[in-house]
């Protein structure tokens, strides 16, 4: 893995231990329990992050059609019935070693390219990249943060580390 490839490794996979250690011990019901104000449940979250993090890769960067392993995207879900937390942790370690090994392939010049983002306009794969790395890193303190308003009823909490 080149040295561009390994920072962007190391950086998804720097919060990823605290964001598993966290939701190790929730009950389904505490998955997908929703904050107030229409916050996102740590489900929706779990999802939304390997999500993002396969599918932008698969569009953007390899062209290929985007996937939805649940048959829908996170964001067109109806909140009705939702995946186990087994079957989202296993879809979230899916993705991870998909990443890796997108990133073990990825030639150092290829962080330069140029792409077309609907959103941002023209942006290097570098770019890209760092998109996926601030989504899970965005997504993923909003795990610890929700993990922690839920144990602080009972007198625990997780940390960040």
């Amino acid at each position: 893995m080149g040295p561009q490839a390994r920072t962007i490794w190391d950086s998804l996979e720097f919060r990823t231990p605290a964001i598993l250690r966290a939701t190790e011990s929730l009950s389904e019901a505490e998955l997908r329990w929703q904050p107030p104000n229409a916050g996102n449940s740590i489900a929706w979250l779990l999802w939304h992050i390997p999500e993002v993090e396969d599918n932008w890769v698969r569009d953007k960067l390899l062209n290929l059609p985007k996937r939805y392993p649940f048959g829908v995207s996170v964001k067109a879900h109806s909140h009705g019935e939702w995946p186990s937390k087994n079957a989202l942790l296993s879809y979230f370690r899916e993705v991870r070693a998909l990443t890796k090994d997108r990133l073990e392939q990825t030639r150092e010049e290829e962080f330069d390219r140029m792409i077309a983002d609907e959103h941002f306009g023209s942006i290097t794969v570098r770019q890209t990249w760092g998109g996926v790395l601030t989504s899970c890193a965005w997504h993923g303190g909003q795990i610890i943060f929700i993990v922690n308003r839920l144990l602080a009823k009972a007198g625990a909490s997780v940390t960040s580390s």
